[in-house]
């Protein structure tokens, strides 16, 4: 059985951009990847389960280079690692995958949401706010599946959440976001923030961000006082 801190990591990152992949019947594991400008973010997480019962595929992170078609062929950097296949995340697996290996939110996902699982979803897919409050990236979920996710930070939490749409870089793409609002999640920072790698507390606004403005995901422009409205370019 998954120690419960251990589980916490990995149903936030699987809530975020870290993928599972079931091999056989009882076998399954999961990638991490970040830009390399989320390096002490990833190197933390590989320690934490480095120090853990996961067992890891290599004992270094491995360096990606990747061309963005969509910005003029830009190169990409990223950084990854992998555990190794074990039926030990098979219960993460039985999860997070549907019948057909797709990744998906459990429909019992409030009994897997702490405010240390928020805390890695946070870090590995929100977006800093720069008025307050916490934009979580669920481009990739359906729309039931986020409203589910709504129910469970209400339930949980007691955050007051809205849906902001963005539009995709295809044409007539819409993507839904949850937005945290400002009040509720300054109610809930002091037990979320401990699980905060230092590098992070940003995005809940609880540093100063030091890194350079094209780094920064601010997403002011992306939400609007009108929860249903189009965000604009």
């Amino acid at each position: 059985m998954i120690p419960k801190n251990i589980k916490d990591l990995l149903v936030g990152t699987l809530m975020g951009d870290a993928h599972i992949r079931r091999v056989g019947l009882d076998k399954a594991f999961i990638s991490f990847e970040q830009s390399s400008k989320k390096s002490e973010y990833l190197n933390y997480l590989f320690n934490q389960l480095k120090e853990s019962e996961i067992i890891l595929q290599n004992e270094d992170l491995k360096e990606y280079l990747r061309t963005d078609s969509r910005y003029a062929n830009t190169i990409n950097k990223s950084l990854y690692f992998r555990t190794e296949t074990s039926e030990q995340l098979k219960e993460i697996a039985d999860l997070f995958l549907d019948d057909s290996g797709r990744k998906v939110i459990p429909s019992n996902i409030g009994d897997h949401l702490s405010h240390r699982s928020l805390a890695f979803w946070i870090m590995d897919d929100g977006q800093r706010v720069k008025r307050g409050g916490v934009t979580l990236c669920t481009d990739s979920y359906s729309h039931s599946e986020i409203e589910n996710l709504r129910g469970a930070l209400e339930s949980n939490f007691n955050f007051v959440t809205s849906i902001h749409k963005k539009k995709g870089k295809e044409e007539g793409t819409i993507y839904e976001r949850i937005y945290i609002n400002k009040e509720s999640l300054d109610e809930q920072k002091h037990l979320i923030s401990p699980h905060l790698h230092e590098s992070m507390l940003y995005k809940i606004n609880m540093e100063v961000f030091k890194q350079n403005t094209s780094d920064m995901e601010l997403t002011d422009i992306e939400i609007t006082d009108n929860p249903m409205g189009l965000f604009e370019d």
